[in-house]
């Protein structure tokens, strides 16, 4: 009998240490987002190393699933650019667009901020991406920053920023 208690005890302990520090986000976490935006974005352009900017305009809407948004970027200035994407999150709310969740701040204006962290290559570079996700009322801000290999300074790599239009 103690040796059974003493395995529940352990299983409950390793399970609560897996969930411990994993960070979750909702569907309505992104839904502050759903509308029409106007804006910028600003990217490092690592052949001249100077960042540059123009005008981007977005519009976000529900996607196929509560767990998804579709973003349609326009370019005013560079309409052969204008994409579509989306953001989806997976895993319980433990994902964002398949990345590990690290973050998610609450400010005191009700605006939220989601930061994911994962692996991959940046200008042909092995590199640790992060994505910065700033949602409220009136703002939308999606950053990309690198952090080369072996290197521990970040680079902002593009700045998508808005403000809802009225």
């Amino acid at each position: 009998m103690n040796l059974m208690k003493c395995l529940l005890t352990t299983m409950l302990l390793v399970l609560s240490l897996s969930c411990y520090g994993q960070v979750k986000i909702t569907s309505e976490d992104l839904n502050l987002a759903i509308g029409d935006w106007e804006g910028s974005i600003t990217y490092l352009d690592y052949q001249s190393n100077k960042p540059f900017t123009m005008p981007a305009n977005l519009l976000v809407e529900k996607g196929s699933n509560e767990n998804t948004l579709v973003l349609y970027n326009s370019y005013p200035k560079e309409p052969k650019a204008n994409n579509s994407d989306k953001i989806k999150i997976g895993k319980n709310g433990l994902l964002l667009n398949k990345h590990e969740i690290s973050s998610r701040e609450e400010f005191e204006n009700g605006s939220i901020q989601i930061k994911t962290e994962h692996d991959a290559k940046d200008d042909g570079k092995k590199a640790r991406i992060r994505y910065s996700y700033r949602i409220g009322q009136d703002v939308f801000v999606i950053r990309k920053e690198v952090q080369f290999e072996e290197s521990a300074d970040w680079i902002k790599r593009s700045e998508f920023r808005y403000t809802r239009k009225k």
